[in-house]
């Protein structure tokens, strides 16, 4: 079972109960956050004693409205805890990665024993629980699979995330800003590598977008692209204790409808502020056709003959799930 000498769980855990204990009415949506932001056994943990306090019956009303989280997740976990739980509950537990299935399950063992192993005792053998063997399915790297994240796959699924973006070196009393819309392949990982707080991913959530930008000279780009190498430096969310994000991503991008395409390697950092909102900044080496004489300026870059720098782009980044 996950100890609270732990100092991120000991944070997550103060966080939860400052949601729901200084504040009338509890703020459920602050919680439902904090939850999602952590491992399945350890929100299980965090939800055994949320149910010592008599709130995980309010939690589980609320849960279905919570916003920016996976709330199929989330109710499962409740629902683990819940003598009577949703009528769905089957379904969302067969929605979830094997490894989450397996510790809710082992949960739900406990939920069905004898009345007398109440959570205010902390039951050893709930916490025995935590101790049992994982199921030959959870995803780990091993040189026979190539590596392969079947946890990584299982949790992919198609969603979007909304940008908008301030360029360098435009140009004076033009509109800076550039706005970008992305279809994402999201926790796609080809291989994966390290625990919950770092994770090393090659070949990460391949995506196509489309930019757009109010200077009528910059059309409208369209572009594919992947992280063929992200660091994720899993920490909190928040700008105190920030996840952040490394990659190294190639792109393929053509300006407008009948443009000749180019290939950049584009070094992006990622500062997540919550798990919808997140701050970048970034830089680029592009390769392509040569500027003409009489192409409209590239405010955005310098270019050097076939080769063109992008030397940053701050910007915010919106994350989108389907519920």
């Amino acid at each position: 079972m996950g100890s609270l000498d732990d100092p991120k769980l000991w944070d997550y855990h103060n966080r939860l109960q400052m949601s729901l204990h200084q504040n009338s009415p509890p703020d459920w949506q602050t919680a439902c956050q904090i939850l999602n932001g952590m491992s399945m056994p350890d929100m299980l943990d965090e939800l055994w004693r949320i149910k010592s306090s008599s709130k995980l019956d309010g939690l589980s009303v609320f849960a279905p409205r919570a916003s920016g989280v996976n709330t199929a997740r989330l109710r499962a976990g409740i629902g683990a805890l819940q003598l009577r739980p949703p009528g769905d509950f089957d379904a969302l537990v067969g929605s979830l990665p094997a490894d989450q299935q397996w510790s809710i399950m082992s949960v739900c063992a406990v939920t069905q024993a004898p009345p007398n192993l109440s959570p205010s005792l902390w039951s050893k053998y709930y916490w025995s629980t935590r101790s049992l063997p994982a199921l030959s399915l959870v995803a780990s790297y091993s040189p026979e699979s190539g590596g392969d994240s079947n946890k990584s796959k299982d949790d992919a699924h198609l969603a979007a995330d909304i940008a908008t973006g301030v360029s360098a070196n435009y140009r004076p009393g033009a509109n800076p800003a550039t706005y970008t819309v992305t279809v994402i392949y999201r926790n796609f990982d080809k291989w994966k590598f390290g625990d919950d707080d770092t994770e090393l991913d090659v070949i990460h959530e391949p995506n196509i977008s489309v930019q757009l930008s109010p200077d009528p000279n910059n059309p409208a780009t369209y572009q594919a692209a992947f992280s063929l190498i992200n660091l994720h430096l899993k920490r909190n969310w928040g700008l105190i204790k920030p996840d952040v994000e490394f990659s190294l991503s190639p792109q393929i991008s053509q300006p407008g409808l009948g443009g000749v395409p180019s290939g950049a390697l584009q070094a992006q950092i990622e500062l997540h502020v919550t798990s919808t909102i997140s701050l970048t900044a970034q830089t680029s080496v592009g390769v392509g056709p040569a500027m003409k004489p009489g192409d409209p300026p590239d405010y955005g870059a310098l270019h050097y003959g076939n080769v063109s720098f992008s030397p940053f782009m701050i910007g915010i980044l919106g994350h989108w799930d389907p519920p």
